[in-house]
């Protein structure tokens, strides 16, 4: 199946406010952030988030936003993938991969090594999906600042030189 990804302008702001919000209420223990705590931005810092960052949307068939994520420029040769989503009823049809692909080529475009993410051990289904597409553990594990009882587990995806 395929989808449109396009990257998130500042205009995009209140699309992207609702599955990020939907991502927090639906996964909590996969975020860093919590619901409480992005509930209350105000659309100014929606705005900046998405001018500061490359943010991915994936729509599918009928123009629904059912999908996002984000790259981040790690300051050495990573770029970090942070706030992966797909809403559940998406899933299991190349979504995700489809937003990997999009940080692929726009790390690959700006000649980064690896894209790098962290994803909670308990998670299985989303390690799964990481590994699929290539992702393999780095060795490194760090309990969540948030809530020091879930650990989050780093992977790496070399990207083709």
């Amino acid at each position: 199946m395929t989808f449109l990804i396009r990257r998130a302008e500042p205009a995009d702001w209140e699309a992207y406010r609702i599955i990020r919000l939907r991502s927090l209420l639906e996964e909590p223990d996969a975020y860093e952030s919590e619901y409480q705590t992005e509930a209350q931005f105000q659309p100014d810092n929606w705005k900046q988030r998405l001018a500061n960052a490359a943010s991915f949307l994936a729509f599918d068939d009928d123009h629904a936003l059912i999908g996002t994520a984000t790259a981040l420029g790690a300051g050495d040769d990573d770029i970090l993938v942070v706030g992966m989503y797909v809403v559940p009823e998406a899933r299991g049809h190349g979504c995700a991969h489809q937003l990997l692909d999009a940080i692929a080529d726009l790390a690959t475009h700006r000649q980064t090594k690896r894209l790098v993410l962290e994803v909670a051990d308990s998670n299985s289904r989303a390690t799964r999906l990481y590994h699929s597409y290539g992702f393999e553990e780095t060795g490194h594990r760090h309990l969540m600042d948030r809530d020091p009882n879930i650990t989050e587990i780093e992977l790496a995806y070399r990207l083709p030189s």
